[in-house]
């Protein structure tokens, strides 16, 4: 059976209610009819996303929601316009709410599939969320209308053909997506306000990366094609701390450079042709490296498979601080570790040995 890996990629503030919006809130995820824990964001205790002005539309998260085998899945989200109170307390409440809810549509609509549960499970949120903001004493704060997106098993494993990247000119990042979660609220004052959660799916257990039909012929500048196309697709999900390539099927400079950028950080050949060893190492090669690697002792200067097997967990237990996943060790890397470190209330030392290793993959 093929797993599938869902992320959360980002957010971003399509609309926004005041100059400046102060945002936090929750994503869940049920598996078939199993809820999983409710994530709240951002994990600090009193931390907001602002977002907004020119710069700052959108967040890049990149928060694993679900790893295992492909089945039907609901993802349901909400968010909170920040004025008053205290964050902690509410964030704590919501989520409380917002796992009820969950439980409740399972209970309740058990039996009927992951569709039958998207629907009435945003009714039962806001409802949830409506007797939360009754409680909370002196609440200022806007709550938005909750959303939730079914995903069939079907969805989960084409994912590969509905990958797409979302830009702004206003905003840096890039983020890849497959599907997504739009939530839209009022204030007080009347104003309207529009978020989008983005997700994405990959498959990632056995019977992915099937026969597609295109192969992996030899491609270099100045190739065309589907080839390339798939090509580029690898490329932005391997190296997704740079701007996303444009995936046309035209094998141009930017495609080139990045290639070689690629063969660099898996300390490959590079020449910029993409051959048996680079298709190897995009396909499957580089997390077969990675898991062969072991848990060795790592400090600045270490480089190798070890090293990106390293920065891909980092990555994923801090969300909010993403790096390069290019092997090597150096200022930005160490402090990531240390960040992990002080995080998780182990010896903050740069250096990661048993004890780091023990709490980046338990």
């Amino acid at each position: 059976m093929t797993d599938v890996k869902v992320m959360w990629t980002g957010l971003e503030c399509q609309i926004r209610q005041e100059a400046e919006d102060e945002v936090f809130g929750t994503i869940q995820l049920i598996a078939g009819m199993n809820p999983q824990p409710v994530i709240r964001f951002p994990d600090s205790g009193n931390g907001k996303y602002v977002l907004g002005p020119s710069g700052q539309r959108m967040v890049a998260v990149q928060q694993p929601l679900y790893s295992g085998p492909a089945q039907d899945l609901t993802v349901s989200a909400t968010l909170v316009e920040f004025d008053s109170g205290d964050v902690t307390e509410e964030k704590k409440a919501i989520s409380e709410a917002v796992s009820t809810a969950a439980t409740a549509a399972v209970t309740v609509f058990a039996g009927g599939g992951v569709a039958t549960i998207a629907a009435p499970l945003i009714g039962l949120t806001s409802e949830a969320l409506t007797n939360v903001f009754a409680d909370l004493f002196g609440v200022q704060d806007d709550a938005y209308n909750p959303g939730a997106i079914a995903l069939s098993q079907g969805q989960l494993l084409s994912a590969d053909s509905r990958r797409q990247v979302r830009t702004r000119p206003d905003d840096p990042q890039t983020l890849q997506f497959t599907d997504s979660i739009v939530l839209t609220g009022v204030d007080d004052a009347g104003d309207l306000g529009k978020y989008v959660f983005y997700l994405d799916v990959r498959t990632t257990g056995p019977g992915a990366g099937a026969p597609d039909g295109i192969g992996t012929p030899t491609l270099s500048q100045g190739s065309q094609g589907e080839a390339v196309r798939k090509l580029q697709r690898l490329l932005n999900e391997h190296v997704p701390d740079l701007p996303s390539l444009a995936v046309d099927g035209g094998f141009g400079p930017v495609t080139d450079a990045r290639v070689r950028e690629y063969q660099r950080r898996v300390e490959i050949i590079v020449d910029g042709t993409v051959g048996p060893q680079t298709w190897g190492m995009l396909t499957d090669g580089e997390l077969a490296q990675e898991a062969s690697a072991g848990t060795p002792a790592l400090q600045q200067g270490s480089h190798g498979p070890a090293v990106r097997k390293l920065q891909r967990l980092l990555n994923d237990h801090l969300p909010d601080l993403q790096l390069a996943v290019d092997g090597r060790f150096g200022p930005v890397t160490d402090g990531r570790v240390r960040e992990f470190q002080q995080r998780v209330a182990i010896a903050v030392d740069g250096i990661v040995g048993p004890q780091t290793w023990g709490h980046l993959t338990q």
